[in-house]
């Protein structure tokens, strides 16, 4: 008793400083107790007895809180149940604005704008993988970081630096897990978007081969999948809307004398164009394959949680 007593101490705690470091309203800490205190434990106690370190997939759609969730999950492991736990984000290994440049000149100019499958450097993403797991590796993995607001990689003396070995990987990301259409599936344009700049179906084609294959070597390593399940591809919308505002927030509040390179609604909501037909598809597809699913309302509230056939 006295045990359990100082594990939910020391885990309000963690609550605690982590909403105050990172300027969280009050209610985060109950609802990780109602919502994800007890999956935590749960893949915390898997971790320290695992052979490999577990890479846990992680995923959502934009705007939906998995990145603040996944940074919390792992804070809540590391300090109240002592697992060195680190997250991975997917789009800090977006290619360089040069390189998806490059891909649009070669293969179609919607490879210029970051965000579906073949805009990622998935080399430095399963190099990065393999030094974090690597037995008895000492010393530091530099993890890269990618600037939305100037959406591009960031110079490596700016990357984070993490101990080696640790004892679990989350990969958060927004199609993390995600498996390709069918061919017949990419014939119907599902916007604007792709009727008038990708008629002949080259970029959406090369995205689905990509998730087909480097994606897909990637996600088959995955020892579990969370999944936070939006209400609808509108919400995302909004969500990566609000998103933006804070970003822009950010960027004022550290280079105030720059000008705001960050987008406008009507321009996110032509970005978001481009994740649109995969978004639809994670809707469809991914609750069948998580592990845990977490059904969220348009408030980014959880209505209901539960433990899928896959993890069952």
């Amino acid at each position: 008793m006295d045990d359990e007593q100082n594990n939910h101490e020391a885990l309000q705690a963690v609550l605690a400083r982590f909403i105050q470091e990172v300027s969280l309203p009050d209610n985060v800490a109950s609802n990780f107790m109602a919502w994800y205190a007890g999956v935590t434990r749960s893949l915390a106690q898997r971790a320290k007895t695992a052979e490999m370190p577990p890479l846990v997939g992680f995923s959502g759609c934009q705007g939906s809180g998995k990145s603040t969730l996944g940074a919390l999950m792992a804070k809540v492991m590391r300090e109240a149940y002592g697992v060195s736990a680190v997250v991975l984000s997917l789009d800090d290994f977006y290619l360089t604005k040069a390189a998806r440049a490059a891909l649009a000149e070669s293969i179609h100019p919607l490879f210029a704008t970051r965000g579906v499958p073949g805009t990622h450097d998935l080399a430095l993403l399963s190099d990065t993988i393999a030094a974090l797991r690597q037995p008895g590796a000492e010393g530091a993995v530099p993890v890269p970081a990618f600037d939305k607001a100037l959406d591009d990689r960031t110079e490596m003396v700016h990357w984070r630096q993490v101990s080696a070995p640790v004892q679990l990987i989350f990969l958060e990301g927004w199609c993390v897990g995600l498996l390709p259409q069918s061919e017949s599936e990419l014939e119907v344009p599902i916007n604007p978007m792709e009727a008038e700049q990708d008629p002949s179906l080259v970029w959406r084609t090369e995205v689905n081969r990509q998730l087909a294959t480097e994606y897909a070597d990637v996600f088959g390593h995955l020892d579990a999948l969370l999944l936070l399940q939006a209400p609808s591809f509108d919400a995302v919308f909004e969500w990566r809307w609000q998103q933006e505002q804070r970003l822009s927030e950010q960027f004022q509040q550290d280079h105030p004398d720059r000008p705001d390179p960050t987008m406008s609604r009507s321009e996110v909501a032509d970005f978001v164009l481009h994740y649109q037909r995969l978004t639809e598809h994670a809707l469809k597809t991914l609750p069948d394959r998580a592990d845990f699913l977490w059904q969220l309302a348009t408030d980014r509230a959880v209505e209901r949680m539960w433990l899928t056939e896959a993890a069952a």
